[in-house]
């Protein structure tokens, strides 16, 4: 247990997310949306770098951004593990910007989402993704760079808003793929044959790809005017849209993304992966499960099995510790939220918690440990299945 308990304060660690919803809670915070519109392309493939642009045919659609954190204040005194979402959304004509704030040394957390502002969606030089949010006082963008020498892709992610301060971000790959470049991590499918389209409310019914493996570099400057520099961190990009909307016998989702390495530290400048899970709970159990993997190298997979299994809730209900695995124990990992308190009121439907979290476990018989955030809207009242 002490182990256990070192190992956790020693990778402590805040995000900033654009919403790491996944696609799935914002689906029934909001109005419901029509199946049948525009169904017909999610059998479409992919195509990039068409595809990390709007799609205004489809009703819903966010970019959603994890951050994890740590900052000193510009002296090099007083280090903070934070985390962050940030949330650019198109839900039915209207543009919001959530953004939410964890600070693992307090253990504060603030969030809110502001309404109905303006959003610019477009591809510089007809490749590079330009997003902006603009409202009052309140902006975000998220701008793809030219790709340097090194070939590694990058965004700037800028703004302010009333939880998080103000920003000033770099996001940059840490590997490059075999071709000379990373391709988005695409969810759906098996390894060989991903797809970017997953089954959530109905078959195929969903596009879906993530962008992991980022550090990150820059200042913050916190709502109370101290500004701070990022010493390291990891951040995951998340691009989802569709039309369709819960069915009756849907109770919610488990989802999940870590940044781990088999160094032991997660700041060790050697290699890292990346890893995310996430399963549809029905009312006769879990369905239309998938992972995503971003190994060190690279290179992605995917595949469209494994569990997640809830081991105890916390003084909030909310799950505070669980299980995830697949391929008969090719991966067994343990996730711990640093908090109970990291909970999401939207201005229409139920709370979540998106919890900035420890993991440690085994890879292909290898020990690991990490970080990354768990989201759900099931607490333990809501997880009987019939």
């Amino acid at each position: 247990m002490a182990k256990k308990s070192s190992l956790r304060k020693r990778f402590e660690l805040t995000f900033i997310v654009a919403g790491s919803l996944s696609l799935l809670v914002l689906s029934i915070l909001l109005p419901r949306v029509n199946l049948s519109l525009q169904k017909s392309q999610a059998y479409s493939p992919l195509r990039f770098p068409i595809d990390h642009g709007a799609h205004p045919s489809f009703q819903a659609e966010w970019w959603y951004i994890n951050l994890l954190a740590r900052t000193v204040k510009t002296d090099g005194t007083d280090q903070r593990d934070v985390a962050y979402v940030l949330s650019f959304s198109r839900i039915l004509g209207a543009y919001n910007l959530l953004s939410s704030r964890y600070d693992n040394t307090s253990k504060s957390f603030k969030e809110n989402t502001d309404q109905r502002g303006s959003l610019v969606v477009q591809l510089k030089d007809g490749n590079r993704l330009f997003v902006q949010y603009n409202k009052n006082l309140v902006t975000a963008t998220l701008e793809e760079l030219a790709t340097g020498f090194d070939r590694k892709r990058a965004y700037r992610l800028n703004g302010r808003t009333a939880t998080m301060g103000s920003f000033d971000l770099t996001l940059k790959e840490r590997t490059v793929g075999p071709s000379g470049y990373n391709t988005p991590l695409l969810w759906g499918g098996t390894t060989g044959n991903c797809q970017g389209k997953i089954s959530v409310f109905s078959p195929n019914d969903t596009f879906y790809y993530s962008i992991p493996d980022l550090d990150i570099t820059g200042t913050i400057t916190d709502v109370n005017g101290v500004k701070r520099n990022v010493s390291v961190g990891k951040a995951w990009i998340d691009h989802q849209w569709f039309n369709s909307s819960p069915p009756s016998d849907w109770k919610g989702h488990y989802w999940t993304n870590f940044h781990f390495t088999h160094s032991g530290d997660l700041y060790n400048p050697g290699p890292h992966q990346a890893f995310g899970f996430v399963t549809q709970i029905y009312n006769n159990g879990p369905r239309y499960t998938y992972w995503v993997k971003r190994n060190a190298n690279g290179t992605n997979e995917c595949g469209t099995s494994g569990s997640i299994v809830i081991k105890s809730y916390g003084s909030t209900s909310y799950p505070n510790s669980w299980n995830v695995s697949y391929n008969n124990g090719y991966l067994a990992a343990n996730g711990y939220s640093f908090s109970d308190n990291q909970i999401y009121q939207p201005p229409t439907g139920p709370r979540f918690i998106e919890a900035a979290s420890f993991y440690s476990g085994n890879m292909s018989g290898k020990p690991f440990t990490g970080l990354g955030f768990f989201e759900t809207h099931l607490d333990n009242h809501k997880v009987m299945f019939r």
